[in-house]
């Protein structure tokens, strides 16, 4: 393995960054909590809210759910799971050499 891998035993946590708190993004991560609980996990998001269920969306505009209605993971379980969640920040860089990840912010992770 390469990256901040973690031997065998050891407490250190690969670090894995997720970019989009959409559906497939989050989905992604729920199995690899599920299956793997290696890794010290962030996840961008460019938008300002949890992850929700966009194509129920068009019912919250239609006034037929709420907004909480369509929520997919509250903020609880980004807690609970340890993630790191990013809301509002833009991923503007990917260096796979430096193994960094910039926000439109200005921080590197």
């Amino acid at each position: 393995m390469h990256g901040l891998a973690a031997e065998e035993g050891s407490k250190v946590k690969e670090q894995l960054v997720v970019i989009g708190n959409g559906m497939a993004g989050t989905a992604c991560v729920e199995q690899i909590l599920k299956y793997s609980p290696r890794f010290e996990i962030t996840i961008f998001g460019d938008e300002t809210h949890v992850n929700y269920n966009r194509i129920l969306l068009s019912s919250v505009l239609a006034g037929e759910k709420a907004a909480d209605e369509i929520v997919l993971n509250g903020l609880e379980w980004y807690q609970e799971n340890g993630i790191q969640l990013r809301l509002g920040v833009r991923v503007v860089d990917v260096d796979a050499q430096g193994k960094t990840v910039t926000g439109d912010d200005g921080s590197v992770t």
